[in-house]
């Protein structure tokens, strides 16, 4: 059942991160596997009724921000990335005592089509936090305001390139970046010598190779693996959007590669995320790719011998694994007053002195470049990310996570040729694509 008709009929006079008060101290890893493949929304969000025109100007000029008034945040945000948002508020407020921030918790996957019902019937709040995952729906619904031309010239630059592209479609920003996520290489300091870490793909099978306590847990998902495509030439998309993984022979080269790995005795590609997480913890294995959410169950178990490095590259270049990520977004329909002061606020969220705040208490990796982050592990990450793509948002990808999932467990589990699966996938996903 859709929330608009409560959440509207809601107050929302609530004080100042009453949504706040149930989040715990300790910080909480975030769940390793969505409950949602990655870059497709849990909750579909309905574009059947669209919102009200904006009642600013169409084209504005960068806005100066407001100095008193009432600002009401919807979100998500719970336990340690409450605790977060607690300090961060609490910095705002006392940097801005006219202003008084209203704030009220949805349900993560209620939130986008209670959002998009609420602005579609007039209302709404005047800004939201949410996952990029469900951008270009609420885009469609007509239920986010266009940033671009709303920032000071080179504004958009204090917010890491891929970051900031993940919150953009078709060169139009949506969001101001406050977190992202993506996969890196941990590593176990007692089972590999860190002169020794791989630089290449090469690099990693021949350490695998030469001794199976220097192996590789390889998650069999296209999220955690879409790194190594690039890495060795290959590419998804076109231009166009028409899938081109078989215009080159890289794909199935990695394939290739992937399936070498998995016969390596030591290494595992395999679609059993628990299982791999489980040997790593156990030390029955060097290498572990997987991102930031693993990083507290990881530490906890293995201690300072736990180090991530950067992902290894391949023939064609550095690996570059995909970057998803959460954005502070704004409510269109509101009047051009508020949504300046909305965009007072949503600087403060996603500015370089909250990113240090989320980085410190709930272990996230910073959009903002001047975030201070001193856990080694994190910092590691953010070197990750200057590599990474955006995670495409296309109406495609809901096609690709189950035909390139599919791709890779005919490789590995299969036993069909890397180039005969990248062939078949390639021509099924423009089928259904209608390309």
């Amino acid at each position: 059942m859709k929330l608009c008709g409560w959440i509207l009929t809601l107050t929302l006079s609530i004080l100042l991160l009453a949504a706040c008060q149930e989040a715990t101290p300790t910080p909480t890893p975030e769940p390793p596997i969505p409950t949602s493949a990655p870059g497709e929304p849990a909750v579909a969000v309905s574009t059947a009724t669209p919102a009200p025109q904006p009642t600013a100007p169409q084209t504005p000029t960068p806005t100066p921000e407001a100095t008193s008034g009432t600002v009401t945040l919807w979100h998500s945000w719970a336990r340690a990335d409450g605790d977060a948002l607690t300090q961060i508020l609490e910095n705002f407020a006392g940097a801005n005592p006219a202003i008084t921030v209203q704030t009220l918790y949805v349900a993560h996957n209620d939130l986008p089509q209670a959002y998009a019902d609420a602005v579609a019937a007039g209302g709404g709040p005047d800004l939201i936090l949410a996952p990029a995952w469900w951008l270009r729906e609420l885009v469609e619904a007509g239920a986010l305001l266009p940033l671009s031309d709303r920032l000071a010239a080179g504004e958009s630059e204090q917010w890491m390139a891929p970051a900031r592209d993940n919150l953009s479609i078709d060169g139009t920003l949506y969001g101001l970046p406050t977190n992202y996520e993506l996969v890196g290489l941990y590593y176990n300091r007692s089972l590999v010598n860190e002169a020794e870490l791989p630089a290449t793909t090469d690099d990693l099978l021949a350490l695998a190779a030469a001794n199976p306590a220097q192996g590789a847990g390889l998650y069999l998902n296209f999220y955690h693996l879409y790194w190594g495509i690039p890495a060795y030439g290959g590419e998804l998309f076109d231009a166009a959007g028409r899938v081109v993984l078989d215009r080159t022979p890289g794909t199935a080269h990695f394939l290739g590669w992937l399936g070498q790995l998995s016969q390596t005795p030591g290494s595992f590609v395999r679609p059993d995320y628990g299982m791999l997480i489980d040997r790593f913890k156990k030390g029955e294995f060097a290498f572990f790719v997987d991102g930031p959410w693993s990083s507290g169950d990881l530490r906890q178990a293995l201690g300072d011998n736990l180090g991530v490095a950067p992902l290894p590259a391949g023939p064609a270049g550095p690996a570059r694994p995909w970057l998803s990520g959460d954005g502070v977004f704004l409510n269109p329909i509101v009047e051009a007053a508020q949504q300046q002061l909305a965009l007072h606020l949503a600087r403060h969220i996603a500015s370089g002195e909250s990113g240090t705040i989320l980085a410190q208490t709930a272990h996230r990796l910073p959009g903002h470049r001047d975030a201070q982050v001193t856990d080694p592990l994190l910092a590691a990450f953010i070197a990750q990310a200057n590599t990474a793509r955006p995670e495409p948002r296309q109406p495609a990808m809901s096609q690709v996570w189950g035909y390139a999932g599919d791709m890779l467990v005919k490789v590995i589990d299969g036993g069909i040729s890397p180039a005969v699966a990248v062939t078949e996938t390639t021509v099924l996903l423009n089928d259904a694509l209608e390309k």
